[in-house]
């Protein structure tokens, strides 16, 4: 086969030892994972359609399987084919852009008697940590191809940990704004954006939690007395998961709960202030209201006095008006 730079192949030897196979010996991957005590581990990054042959030629994977590789975007799952498992999980990428707090990479992984596929479209974290592990412990991290699925999956859900944690400082540095009485049009603004990013997390580890529950079961041969313990500790990372998310979510109901109350709170001081300046303003109002009235036998008209001494009972009054307003914290 021709040489592809998107592959990388690596496999354990019953030793213990490392063996990584050049582009020239993929045609033996079929023999070798069928030896007893090897794991091979082939990663994929941006498959072609000579990866797709590949996969169809030495992994016999099936053609649905194939088909979820050309449409992606598949939702969390798990699927059995004979004596193949499909896994399609979701891992936290660093975003492309600075508005966007996260992006979330697609894995696919296909998982038999003595091999794992991954497949990916983007530089993976997880397959990287995973893959300088399995370089310096290879009888550690892939014992059986159960131990190797375990160290991708976790690797891939260890990656949500300090995202919730930047979004749980996000959401406090919130509630400080909308305490103190901030821009609360900003404030809502990003409180949507983060729902919104919750419900998105949530939405692709949610079904991660099936997956992990189905894998518990030990019906599937993937899953053996060695990965089993594995796959309870990748459960309970999972639940973890779920409930930081519920709780973020539970918090950014509350600050969108006070952001309304603190916009109520200062409308109404707004409607207060209004309704002082317009007492204020309603005597001395009223006032030159009577005296401007077009009568000729008005007693203060002839008054050399008159005008000086109105004004200065329209002063007194507005003067006394907002002493009371202010007493009573309307200013």
């Amino acid at each position: 086969m021709a040489t592809k730079s998107n592959r990388t192949c690596l496999a354990r030897l019953p030793e213990g030892e490392l063996q990584e196979l050049s582009a020239k010996d993929f045609d033996t991957i079929d023999g070798l994972r069928k030896k007893a005590e090897h794991v091979v581990w082939l990663d994929i990054v941006s498959p072609t359609a000579d990866d797709m042959k590949l996969l169809r030629e030495e992994f016999a994977v099936h053609p649905l399987a194939l088909e979820d590789l050309e449409k992606r975007r598949q939702r969390p799952k798990l699927d059995t084919y004979a004596e193949q498992q499909i896994i399609v999980t979701y891992e936290v990428l660093e975003p492309s852009e600075p508005d966007r707090h996260f992006e979330l990479g697609e894995l696919h992984l296909f998982a038999g008697p003595g091999y794992l596929v991954s497949v990916r479209w983007q530089a993976s974290p997880a397959i990287k940590e995973v893959e300088r592990r399995f370089r310096d412990r290879p009888d550690a991290v892939a014992r059986t191809p159960g131990t190797l699925v375990y160290a991708v999956l976790d690797a891939a859900l260890d990656g949500f940990f300090p995202l919730l944690d930047r979004l749980s400082e996000k959401i406090e540095d919130l509630e400080g704004v909308i305490l103190a009485g901030g821009r609360t049009s900003d404030t809502l603004r990003i409180i949507l954006g983060l729902k919104r990013k919750l419900l998105e997390l949530r939405r692709n580890v949610s079904p991660q939690r099936d997956v992990a529950n189905a894998l518990l079961r030990r019906d599937l041969p993937l899953v053996d007395d060695t990965s089993a313990p594995y796959f309870q500790d990748l459960y309970d990372h999972t639940i973890r998961v779920l409930d930081q998310l519920d709780l973020q979510r539970d918090l950014l109901a509350s600050a969108l709960e006070a952001n309304l109350s603190v916009t109520s709170n200062n409308l109404n001081a707004v409607m207060k202030r209004l309704t002082a300046f317009t007492v204020v303003l309603m005597v001395p109002t009223l006032i030159a209201g009577i005296y401007g009235m077009n009568f000729h036998f008005m007693p203060e008209l002839s008054w050399p006095l008159g005008y000086p001494l109105v004004v200065a009972v329209m002063l007194v009054t507005m003067a006394g008006a907002a002493l009371f307003f202010r007493a009573r914290d309307w200013f």
